[in-house]
């Protein structure tokens, strides 16, 4: 449930809102206000207020609100009892002055509450402290207590929701328009922040369905990028694309994989082989991934995609980057039959991959780092 509670001092005017919500708002509770007017219910509260000279901010306001899937199932008599055991947690007690209305005329139903923190007796009730961190953590108790969901918990599955629905528009689109676009069809709104020097610096991401315009004063739907992955950055997403791009590019002025990963060496990119097991010289060998960094990045982290020291995994960033290897495949032949290689329908990405590199599997297009690397390790194991 979204929630806020703050203290200060008020005029008649808070309880007018409380009482009007364009006519529709529904008076579900008070307590010792014998007034029907807002102007009558004021002056009510006031005069106990002044019986604590030390305490300016009197009133305590907020409201509470659910998720409309959630709200609209709550009874009013429930959603009432929410709010007086959570005011009650954080101070409010039976000799206090307080209203407690419905609204209806926003996309979320919610309860708002105009309460004295001043008692009959002159004591204050209700500690300014933290007020709101402790009220959303009051409200939170009372939702487990009735087995309903909490604000933190729906956060949880809206931010699993919004993660894996952006991961895989990253994997399917090259950019940030197409991103948007992507986003927009899965029902998500993408909001780009920038500045001079970085460029895209930030993205916060909302439900479409999460948009309130009504209470937007109040709090800001969705979540920033930070908030929803402590792995996926705005420059690693950056340095995809860039290298995405890059591929796009190579693959269509390559007629080889072999020219292929020299043209992304041009460009600035290192191409690194991952094999099904050790490589064997003068053999056949089965590719498993091909990796792909640029040469002068500074992410010196693991991110979401990005893996320290190799860069992107070509298999997984892009679910269509295996038609890459099926168009290099029309000039590949095999070395060691010298044949043209045919394609089997049945055939894996990872075993067209380890037919169709055959040029690029041999020992001649090896890097002299990774030659290096497999002479060491066969003159240990003799």
């Amino acid at each position: 449930m979204n929630n806020s509670a703050t203290t200060r001092t008020i005029t008649k005017i808070a309880l007018e809102y409380n009482a009007n919500d364009k006519g529709s708002a529904e008076m579900v509770a008070s307590n010792y206000l014998l007034s029907d007017t807002a102007e009558g219910q004021f002056n009510e509260m006031k005069t106990v207020a002044e019986r604590n000279t030390k305490v300016k901010k009197w009133a305590l306001t907020g409201y509470i609100s659910q998720p409309d899937e959630i709200g609209r199932k709550l009874k009013d008599e429930e959603f009432k009892r929410i709010a007086i055991e959570a005011l009650a947690k954080v101070g409010l007690t039976n000799k206090n002055q307080y209203r407690l209305d419905i609204h209806n005329s926003t996309k979320h139903k919610h309860i708002h509450f105009v309460a004295n923190r001043i008692d009959f007796s002159g004591r204050c009730t209700v500690k300014a402290h933290d007020i709101g961190k402790r009220f959303g953590e009051a409200v939170r108790e009372v939702c487990k207590e009735k087995g309903l969901l909490t604000d933190v918990e729906i956060g949880t599955q809206k931010k699993a929701e919004m993660l894996k629905s952006l991961t895989e528009a990253i994997r399917s689109k090259d950019n940030f328009d197409d991103l948007i676009s992507e986003m927009k069809k899965k029902g998500f709104e993408i909001q780009l922040s920038s500045n001079v020097k970085d460029g895209i610096s930030g993205m916060r991401i909302v439900m479409e369905k999460d948009k309130n315009f009504q209470t937007e004063r109040i709090y800001k739907a969705g979540y920033k990028l930070s908030e929803i992955s402590n792995q996926l950055k705005i420059s690693e997403i950056k340095s995809l694309f860039k290298m995405k791009q890059a591929v796009r590019e190579v693959q269509r002025n390559a007629d080889n994989l072999k020219e292929f990963r020299e043209n992304l060496q041009q460009k600035g990119f290192s191409v690194k082989i991952q094999y099904n097991g050790d490589f064997k010289a003068g053999q056949k060998n089965q590719i498993k991934d091909i990796w792909i960094n640029e040469i002068n990045n500074s992410q010196n982290k693991n991110g979401f995609f990005f893996r320290k020291n190799v860069g992107f995994s070509l298999s997984s960033i892009d679910s269509d980057l295996g038609d890459l290897v099926k168009s290099l495949s029309q000039s590949s032949v095999n070395n060691d039959a010298g044949n043209p290689l045919k394609k089997e329908t049945n055939e894996s990405l990872i075993e067209i991959a380890g037919k169709l590199l055959g040029d690029f599997l041999n020992p001649t297009y090896v890097s002299q780092d990774e030659d290096e690397l497999w002479k060491k390790k066969r003159k240990l194991r003799r």
